[in-house]
Parts: structure tokens; C-alpha cells; sequence
């Protein structure tokens, strides 16, 4: 069966400190050291299952119109968007909570967490 391992996001050059910001603080990833090859070039992040987020740096980055990476969240997803300055939208989706999202690099997100959590 197959299982998630990482999504690449493209983000511009400057502003990989704060998609990295984004990810630590407001997502709860942890930074991790990429392969030698790829220093100055990427970076990862890792969730508590394992799953990771990968960075690359990108001239040429254009975030999609409709494509998301959507993950799940807790509770204090909002609370730390608000913190973050960063604008969302969230609303029911039968018996969860769904928290829509730019990061800085303007890819969007998908927060998803069951109601009243």
C-alpha cells in the first residue's frame, strides 16, 4: 500500500526563512538537514508521522491557481495563523473544520481538524 513520504513546494529566493517560519511555527514541522548535495538548494521539514515537506528554491516559483498540499491539524491551528499575521478562511465540511491558507511563498493549504477539537 502506498504511504505519503514528501511534498516539494517551490518558494522564491528570499524567502525561504519564512516558509521555513511557516512550517516550524505555525505547522508544528521540525527542520531537518538535507542530504550535502542539496544544501542551499532545498530544505526539509518533518511532521511527528514522518511525512515531510521539502523546499526548493525557485526563480522561476509561481504558486498554483487551485492546487493545495492538505494535512491535518489541531486545535490551535487558528490561533497560530493569527499570530502569523496570515489570512485564512475556515468552515465546517461535515464533521470537521476546514482551514483554507496561503504560506508566504503563496502555495496554498489545506488545514483539516474534526469540530469542536
Amino acid at each position: 500500500m502506498p504511504r505519503f513520504h514528501h511534498a516539494n513546494l517551490g518558494v522564491p529566493p528570499g524567502l525561504d526563512e519564512a516558509e521555513g517560519a511557516f512550517l516550524i511555527d505555525v505547522l508544528r514541522y521540525r527542520k531537518l538537514d538535507p542530504p550535502p548535495g542539496l544544501v542551499g538548494i532545498a530544505r526539509w521539514y518533518q511532521a511527528d508521522d514522518g511525512s515531510e515537506i521539502h523546499l526548493s528554491i525557485d526563480p522561476e516559483h509561481r504558486p498554483a491557481a487551485h492546487a493545495h498540499t492538505a494535512i491535518e491539524v489541531d486545535e490551535g491551528i487558528e490561533a497560530r495563523l493569527d499570530a502569523a499575521g496570515i489570512a485564512y478562511r475556515s468552515g465546517g465540511f461535515g464533521d470537521l473544520v476546514v482551514t483554507f491558507c496561503d504560506d508566504p511563498a503563496g502555495n496554498r493549504w489545506e488545514l483539516r481538524r474534526p469540530q469542536g477539537a
